[in-house]
């Protein structure tokens, strides 16, 4: 019986979406067209007239961007980020679709500042297709079943109708102690359908430490695949998992005003397939808007090419990374060779000197009695942790603290604090490294 639902609910979806119009299996199709034949001269022509479209579209609609004129280049459009929409959101939105029904996006406000970002029903069938396409991508069986992990509210919580539909499980991730942890794990072992898992990496890496810790798996897990929202997986949480369930772990990269953006490739060399098909993607200086040759990290630039709601032309997503011409898998298309993370979130060490805050998180691997830190940059040289071990008590802290002053410098001042729970945002991530000084690269 549980095969045949997950036979049918496919059948259903794409019958429901033929009956209005077929927007999401025409999406689709247009997507896997265009990432699997990049290399091709028409589907370059097409993303390249997607681009000249969504640009074109705001300069005679939205009024921001109203004096550029039609033709402008995409140079000529300004670099744009959260803070200044946010400041005058007015401008941004297109008189085109003013007095529509149109969809709201709010982040999280992991930052402190909730944002929403308008989208209208070509943006959100463009969305819905993403999702199909990535997932499968990442070895989820479209229709089967889905876990997915996270906090969840009045705003996020799904009915049961789409849960049904959707095949979804919510599951409760605010309390990662060892018990509830326990309880997932039952739970997964006892569900015998197919299934895939979807969770932040923070809780990946909980679980990963609880398993080291139990030392065995309840009996009969069986998991498709394990995909992180967000945010890219420590490189050894993601041999761990692989590993103990058996399967492979697909980091996305993705934010809630665009979308989809890359997702890592099955192959073990954790680079980023950009999804051109939806995104034009630059990289640009740290310090200037011009943009960075291969290679080069440089900030995050995102122009979406479905939103006619709200254009986003070359909104700096606050992300940095590095983008290579062509993957080691060779598989088409640019990729990221790696995503860091905000640039707020960059610190400086004693010197002053830029220090990424992937250096914090691959050091914390080594304490597996560590269940949840957040490192904190509180001033010029000034640091603090917080640690939630467990018990209570940290007997390694002054190992870790010459461990992070080999990064920081050897007068770096490092406090610790215990505590038995790390805080969250409102979509559930623990954010691991947090710059208070707020030093910009």
């Amino acid at each position: 019986m549980v095969g045949f639902f997950e036979r049918v609910r496919p059948v259903l979806y794409w019958g429901l979406d033929a009956l209005k119009g077929g927007a999401v299996r025409n999406h689709y199709r247009d997507i896997a067209y265009l990432l699997e034949t990049p290399s091709r001269q028409e589907a370059s022509q097409q993303t390249q007239a997607y681009l000249r479209r969504i640009l074109d579209h705001a300069a005679a609609s939205t009024p921001r961007y109203r004096s550029l004129g039609p033709g402008a280049p995409l140079e000529q459009f300004p670099v744009v980020n959260k803070g200044i929409i946010k400041d005058n959101q007015d401008p941004f939105l297109a008189d085109s679709h003013r007095g529509r029904p149109l969809h709201r996006t709010t982040t999280s406000g992991s930052t402190g500042t909730p944002f929403t970002v308008f989208q209208d029903g070509v943006k959100r069938s463009r969305h819905q297709a993403d999702n199909i396409y990535f997932c499968e991508r990442a070895g989820y069986a479209f229709g089967t079943r889905l876990y997915y992990l996270r906090i969840w509210n009045e705003v996020n919580r799904k009915g049961l109708l789409t849960r049904v539909l959707q095949n979804l499980v919510p599951q409760e991730t605010g309390d990662l102690s060892g018990p509830n942890l326990d309880r997932l794990l039952d739970l997964l072992a006892r569900d015998g359908s197919t299934k895939s898992v979807l969770a932040f990496s923070s809780t990946y890496e909980a679980l990963a430490n609880h398993i080291k810790d139990r030392g065995a798996l309840p009996h009969g897990i069986r998991v498709q695949t394990l995909m992180t929202m967000s945010e890219a997986m420590p490189d050894p949480a993601k041999k761990f998992l692989a590993e103990a369930l058996g399967c492979p772990v697909v980091s996305r990269y993705s934010n809630m005003e665009n979308g989809f953006l890359a997702q890592q490739c099955l192959e073990e060399n954790n680079e980023f397939h950009l999804n051109t098909a939806s995104y034009h993607v630059e990289l640009l200086d740290l310090h200037k808007d011009e943009p960075v040759p291969f290679g080069t990290l440089g900030r995050i630039v995102v122009t979406d090419l479905f939103n006619f709601a709200m254009p986003l032309i070359r909104y700096d997503t606050g992300d940095t990374g590095v983008m290579a011409e062509r993957g080691l898998c060779g598989k088409p298309g640019p990729v990221l060779q790696r995503v860091e993370g905000r640039r707020v979130d960059f610190l400086s060490d004693t010197q002053g000197r830029l220090r990424s805050p992937y250096e914090i998180v691959n050091t914390m691997w080594k304490y597996a009695e560590i269940r949840q830190f957040q490192f904190i940059q509180e001033g010029a040289g000034d640091y603090r942790m917080l640690v939630n071990t467990g018990d209570g008590t940290f007997p390694r802290e002054e190992e870790l603290r010459r461990d992070l002053r080999g990064y920081l410098g050897a007068d770096a001042r490092i406090a610790f604090e215990c505590v038995t729970e790390v805080p969250t945002y409102a979509s559930g991530k623990r954010k691991k490294v947090v710059n208070n000084y707020r030093v910009q690269p």
